[in-house]
């Protein structure tokens, strides 16, 4: 008779999230098959639904058949063009269908495509461009890589554009568009060839395509998200089967992808989770891909509204933009209906509790099949390693919003500065054992092993696992001041401290160092509705007051900077632009004998600032 295993106390070692999947899900997720490439897993996927359409770009439909060919005709131009078995390919700019096409033709023939930050300086460009004889880049956005891309020792440069794949007459009307803007000035010479020459030297190559299987070959190369060490951008290598295992543990996860069902995809493919999640997985499971690369506010609400996409994923900021849209149109009459919505997923740098709940009432009232979802991943294990299901839902019981359970496959534990694993609802750093994580950081050995201990990746993630396998991301363990005493103090704590106020619908604290014997800081707030001046100036007495008996005696917020709406966030990594907020040096108030002053900040020699009452 088999006995039930006591709990020992530890989430990596009794996997209470298991009892939400099927019996053998864990078995079936880590049971990749051997010797295949990810082309070979995708391409037997594409013929399993070979009705369903792959892509859909600007009103044209791409069917899998179609979409095969093109990858086949991708394979044999990049041969023709000379590349070569493990060469890695450059490529700057946005998803599009030949792009799709080239990553798996790419993959094919045995070569790596890197998807290079858009936000690389010349230095990082020059240094993780150094061994690559080919690139390929998007033509509006030339001018940030000329300098490097026209190197002698790139053989040939690919042209793409964004009206390469679009029907007629939208091409026409988005090439006078851009042709206006007049951005792209490509250099003459036969070593720049469009998508449209590209492809016209495919039947010059009649060989082989599919190379013989090496073990741990390098598939794709993504940028960590938006973080670098000392400026060196961190670009992860993903394997065949490190990728493979990600999608085998898609599949056994119970998350809400369905076949025939539609995936929205606006994000570069330099980020592992638009290429992994809203891209190879959603093809592997039979989906439509539906590719649109603009990523906007005002864009990612039309796509919502227009293209209706049963799966979208973006980070809080986006989605916090994207109801207030949703409710300011509201009150002006116009009524929404999400009853798409099976799978809309908060990432990237999540939310709180409290703006998910107001979110998934809208939803409701929207009448959306399924509410918000919120998940988890690292680019470092290729994306994504959590999320809610139908039966593990966050219940709203701590400050910190939920990112569900580990996928099937994927086992999550959480330490302390000692190395230890530390019990249930404890607060230590998040570490993660995956098939899925990365071979490396691209020719960084020393940045890998820093990450990669004893077979576990460590986020730097400060997180906590209930009993029931689900985890709660309290923000970044190096997000924090240290004391006097040598004590840390957590700055999201600060903020979460705030937002209990009901008047505050959300807080950013950051330091502002001072020539002064105390620690300053700096809080950036977003007022619930809007206030009149009594009603404000209550409200900013009484809240500094609650931090003042909060905060250490040597610790104290300095100044409030109020944001209309919602705190501004990066038109690029669509989160919060903290780099933005740490530069803000005026426009700050502070409560000061009872009164509300205004104040900001000055420079000074020594590399504080100096608070200036105006």
């Amino acid at each position: 008779m088999n006995e039930t295993k006591k709990p020992t106390g530890y989430p990596s070692v009794d996997k209470p999230w298991l009892k939400y999947y099927d019996e053998n899900a864990e078995t079936k997720a880590n049971s990749i098959p051997l010797g295949k490439t990810v082309w070979d897993v995708i391409e037997e996927r594409l013929y399993k639904y070979i009705d369903v359409p792959a892509i859909e770009y600007f009103g044209r439909t791409i069917s899998r058949k179609e979409f095969i060919s093109e990858v086949y005709l991708w394979a044999r131009a990049l041969k023709a063009i000379g590349v070569e078995e493990n060469e890695v390919i450059p490529y700057y700019g946005p998803f599009m269908p030949d792009i799709c096409a080239i990553v798996f033709a790419l993959n094919m023939i045995g070569a790596c495509p890197y998807f290079l930050k858009l936000a690389i300086s010349p230095d990082a460009l020059a240094e993780e461009t150094k061994d690559s004889r080919f690139a390929i880049v998007f033509d509006q956005m030339w001018d940030k890589v000329s300098g490097e891309f026209s190197k002698d020792k790139y053989e040939k440069v690919i042209v793409a554009r964004i009206t390469d794949a679009m029907p007629t007459p939208k091409k026409q009307i988005v090439s006078l568009l851009t042709g206006l803007k007049n951005r792209a000035h490509f250099p003459k010479g036969q070593k720049y060839i469009t998508v449209q020459e590209a492809r016209k030297l495919a039947p010059g190559y009649s060989g082989e395509l599919k190379v013989p299987f090496i073990a741990n070959r390098g598939a794709f190369i993504t940028s960590s998200s938006g973080t670098t060490v000392g400026g060196v951008v961190k670009a992860t290598v993903a394997t065949n089967e490190s990728t493979i295992s990600q999608l085998y543990m898609g599949d056994n996860s119970k998350i809400n992808y369905f076949p025939g069902d539609r995936c929205l995809n606006h994000f570069p493919p330099t980020a592992s989770t638009s290429l992994n999640v809203l891209f190879l997985l959603a093809l592997f499971m039979g989906e439509t891909v539906l590719i649109d690369p603009r990523v906007s506010e005002k864009d990612f609400y039309n796509q919502i509204t227009k293209l209706k996409p049963n799966i979208a994923l973006t980070t809080g900021s986006a989605w916090e933009a994207f109801f207030a849209r949703v409710e300011e149109e509201t009150k002006n009459g116009k009524r929404f209906d999400f009853s798409c919505a099976k799978g809309w997923i908060v990432g990237g740098e999540g939310t709180d509790p409290k703006k998910f709940k107001k979110w998934d009432k809208i939803m409701e009232e929207a009448n959306a099949y399924n509410l918000l979802f919120s998940g988890y991943g690292s680019s470092e294990l290729f994306s994504a390693t959590s999320c809610e299901t139908l039966d593990a839902r966050c219940d709203f019981s701590k400050p910190a919003m939920s990112v569900g359970i580990p996928y099937a496959g994927i086992t999550m534990g959480v330490f302390g500065a000692d190395g230890k694993e530390l019990p249930y609802n404890t607060r230590g750093e998040l570490w993660i054992k995956s098939k899925s994580a990365m071979k490396e950081y691209y020719n960084k050995p020393n940045l890998s092993s820093q990450v990669k201990v004893d077979g576990w990746i460590r986020t730097g993630d400060l997180a906590e696992i209930d009993e029931n396998g689900m985890i709660y991301i309290w923000g970044r363990c190096k997000d924090t001041v240290t004391l006097k005493s040598g004590k840390e103090i957590y700055l999201f704590d600060i903020s979460n401290k705030i937002k209990e106020k009901d008047y505050i619908d959300d807080a950013i604290v950051l330091p502002m160092p001072t020539a002064d014997d105390k620690i300053k800081l700096v809080a950036h707030i977003v007022w619930t509705g809007d206030l009149d001046q009594s009603k404000r100036e209550q409200n900013l007495a009484d809240l500094n007051l609650t931090l003042q008996e909060y905060l250490p005696e040597d610790m104290e917020i300095c100044g409030y900077a109020e944001h209309e709406i919602m705190l501004p966030y990066s038109p690029t990594t669509l989160k919060k632009d903290k780099n933005k907020l740490s530069g803000q040096l005026d426009g700050y108030v502070q409560v000061v004998d009872g009164k509300i002053s205004e104040i900001r900040f000055s420079p000074t020699e020594e590399g504080s600032y100096r608070i200036i009452y105006q």
